[in-house]
């Protein structure tokens, strides 16, 4: 076992941690002063004895609602420390979702913000043991429960149960055991080599996302690095800030945030100037003015990043390359909720345009009836880190667990001679061509969103045609200059996205949506919402 451990459980892997960095500065927002890790263990044991004396105990569901900050992490650790189960919500969901899934979840007490607490107001809590505000893990209200005794933890309790975000469907509520979590927890920072205790991580994620709260939080304190939470939404001015305040060399992130930078930041200046625009339509002048771009980006990340670590969806292939040339330092993940999630990931040294890395080690890989030509076909996994199934769903469960434990990813993609994966898009996708042929709306989506022009794209077929719906990037059409005929901008990016797609997967139509599309709380695209939006 790694990190000393004698079992793969929280608390060992907690006490661990305090054990190696003591002394070393722990957990902090923007702004604010990182506590140690000897404090930040003090205050986790003082939350786990007010638990257990409100009752809460082994088996017990805790739901914990709120943005993210170090008290979020610390109830977070405390309450799987107990062997109770974490039962994290996204704090962007609806107030119905938000209770519907507590209800549904059946949780026995409740850490939410204070903001959450006034969200929900008109909420009963009379059915639970206790309601703690997470600002200052205080109690709000109790049932006066019996105190309950600590036990000791399994590696096969239920650790947490994560809602996954229903791009296509309605939400489904992820088991991961003790085991699932922190056999996840150590690959992914030893295969880059640079989180470590004088690192200063800046995670800007909502830690009710698997990605987050496994990856750029357990993996960050597992090395002893100092992390800070954004503690407010990500928008693009409290970025630009927290790199400034935080000055990070490890900074957390999803793939839309990087492309949001870029969409924001870059396309408007190569926009607004004839030269830049005349210099990217050419590789080599374009490298030189990446490069210089770069270089100003790199500074405007406070000046010492070491890294990115970039999970939780594909990032598009202009803004990978624009990374690439600019010398940003990144790394690319791939996983799911339901895999507690990281599946592959990639060294700074050792990567592939394109794709999302290898398996981690203890993970397998198999690509299921690949097509003859190309080797794409449905990707299953198996190891450690696999969910025990779907919170009362054992139907769906069936369907995504086959008999050996393998993980359907209801994702299609290859792994070439040298075990890199490469993703190409997910089975429910995939679109029949009138000779039978699978078209993945993903790929021609990333052709299209290498435009300037586009901001977020969505693909699909309507009576065997495809479509694909444009959000624009309005930025860029008001920066480039009047005397350029943007009039028909759309014809001629469908000119261009065209002549590099085979026949059967041209795009016949494309349509400038008004307004953004609606999104999951985690910032997915919801297909079939904004395929039937009119």
């Amino acid at each position: 076992m790694k990190f000393g451990l004698t079992k793969y459980t929280i608390d060992n892997f907690f006490n661990q941690v305090l054990t190696r960095y003591a002394d070393d500065l722990s957990l902090g927002s923007v702004g604010t002063e990182a506590i140690s890790y000897r404090e930040m263990g003090r205050r986790v044991h003082e939350f786990e004895e007010l638990l257990l004396s409100l009752g809460v105990q082994q088996g017990d569901r805790v739901a914990i609602v709120g943005i993210s900050t170090p008290n979020w992490g610390m109830a977070y650790i405390a309450v799987m420390s107990l062997g109770a189960t974490a039962v994290p919500i996204m704090e962007d969901f609806p107030s119905t979702d938000i209770q519907n899934l507590m209800e549904f979840a059946e949780v026995s007490s409740l850490i939410l913000s204070d903001q959450i607490i006034k969200k929900i107001d008109g909420h009963s809590f009379d059915q639970y043991k206790a309601l703690i505000c997470m600002d200052d893990l205080k109690v709000v209200c109790s049932r006066g429960e019996k105190a309950a005794e600590r036990k000791m933890v399994s590696e096969d309790d239920i650790a947490e149960i994560l809602f996954t975000s229903g791009t296509m469907g309605y939400s489904k509520g992820v088991m991961l055991t003790q085991k699932n979590l922190v056999s996840n927890i150590f690959e992914g920072t030893d295969i880059i080599k640079c989180v470590h205790n004088k690192s200063v991580t800046l995670n800007i994620l909502p830690l009710a996302h698997a990605f987050s709260s496994t990856s750029t939080f357990l993996s960050i304190i597992y090395n002893g690095s100092a992390l800070f939470f954004l503690g407010r939404k990500p928008t693009i001015g409290a970025l630009m800030n927290s790199f400034k305040v935080v000055r990070p060399t490890i900074l957390g992130s999803v793939p839309l945030i990087f492309e949001k930078i870029y969409a924001k930041k870059v396309v408007p200046l190569i926009g607004g100037k004839p030269l830049f625009r005349f210099m990217v339509r050419r590789e080599w002048t374009k490298s030189i003015l990446f490069k210089l771009i770069g270089k100003k980006f790199k500074e405007a990340f406070g000046g010492r990043l070491e890294c990115a670590i970039i999970g939780g969806a594909s990032l598009s292939e202009e803004v990978e390359e624009f990374l690439q040339i600019a010398r940003i330092p990144f790394v690319l993940g791939y996983g799911m909720t339901e895999a507690a999630p990281l599946i592959t990931f990639q060294s700074r040294e050792a990567s592939k345009k394109g794709s999302v890395g290898w398996a981690i080690p203890g993970v397998h890989i198999i690509v299921e009836d690949p097509e003859p030509e190309t080797g794409i076909g449905e990707i299953l996994v198996k190891g450690p880190s696999i969910m025990k199934g779907y919170l009362k769903d054992p139907e769906s469960t069936a369907e995504i667990l086959t008999s050996e434990g393998w993980l359907r990813t209801g994702d299609r993609g290859y792994l070439d001679e040298e075990g890199y994966l490469f993703l190409k898009g997910r089975s429910k996708n995939v679109i029949v061509g009138p000779s039978g042929e699978n078209i993945y709306p993903e790929v021609i989506e990333s052709l299209i969103a290498a435009s300037p022009y586009v901001d977020e794209v969505l693909v699909y077929a309507e009576d065997h045609k495809i479509i694909g719906k444009i959000f624009p990037n309005k930025e860029y059409l008001n920066q480039v200059d009047k005397d350029e005929n943007n009039g028909d901008w759309l014809e001629d990016l469908k000119k261009e996205v065209n002549s590099k797609l085979p026949m059967a997967s041209k795009v016949i139509h494309m349509i400038e949506e008004k307004i953004p599309f609606i999104k999951t709380a985690s910032n997915k695209i919801k297909r079939d919402e904004n395929i039937n939006r009119k």
